[in-house]
């Protein structure tokens, strides 16, 4: 009998920061080396990788070591250029010796991310961001996927022994990989939505097996993104903390 209250694929324990920083075979990443690297590089430097490769988890467990060592960071989320108006004000107020972590930079054009670091090299403050491309920045280090890394993820969710093999497989961990091209962050949401499929099945006929189905409700739900993590309508839990 299947006895956990929440999906252990759900936001508040995948969102960025909540998962351990991990390379892509699935190992730990030393997040203080990389902040020794970080200030061998003076304090400016990108991390590159493609979508839903753990940048934004890696950016928050960044962030959150600058701040244990008594430093300063501000986390900004960029979504279009649009937002770039935020990021220059955030950069103008900051003091020197902050970092600015920001995730998304790619969202901003080649001119806007020029004023951006000329505006954070004059204010003194140091710029930590992501992108799925070269910044022209140095780069920290390169986030990568692999099946390896995914199921390390899966393996460290809460009351594993309690729903691995039971109701999601090691197959299901290896087809979410497979259909999503390695993005992890997809999926993580597809593997929500399998766990939740079976264990309804479970309540309302009882029994689910590795058969090759994919355990879902047959069609995509529509994500939305949010300060929190992410969700969509109608989910069985939101998940906002």
């Amino acid at each position: 009998m299947v006895t956990m209250v929440s999906n252990p694929f759900s936001t508040r324990f995948t969102r960025p920061g909540r998962i351990e920083p991990l390379d892509d075979a699935g190992r730990r990443v030393d997040v203080d080396e990389l902040l020794e690297r970080l200030h061998g590089l003076g304090g400016t430097a990108a991390i590159v990788g493609p979508h839903g490769s753990g940048k934004s988890t890696l950016l928050a467990h960044l962030a959150e070591a600058i701040e244990r060592r008594g430093g300063r960071s501000l986390r900004i989320r960029l979504h279009s250029w649009r937002d770039s108006l935020a990021a220059w004000r955030a950069i103008r107020q900051s003091a020197a010796g902050d970092t600015l972590c920001i995730d998304s930079w790619e969202c901003i054009g080649p001119a806007t991310c020029i004023l951006l670091r000329l505006t954070a090299r004059l204010s003194g403050c140091g710029l930590l961001v992501t992108s799925h491309r070269a910044t022209g920045m140095p780069e920290l280090t390169r986030c990568g996927a692999s099946a390896s890394l995914l199921g390390a993820i899966v393996r460290s969710l809460p009351d594993h022994a309690g729903w691995y093999e039971t109701l999601i497989y090691e197959a299901d961990i290896e087809a979410a990989f497979a259909n999503h091209g390695g993005n992890l962050r997809e999926s993580l949401y597809e593997l929500y939505d399998r766990l939740e499929s079976r264990r309804r099945r479970i309540r309302g006929v009882g029994g689910a097996s590795p058969d090759g189905s994919d355990g879902s409700d047959g069609g995509r739900h529509e994500i939305h993104e949010f300060e929190g993590g992410f969700s969509y309508v109608g989910a069985p839990e939101r998940n906002l903390g």
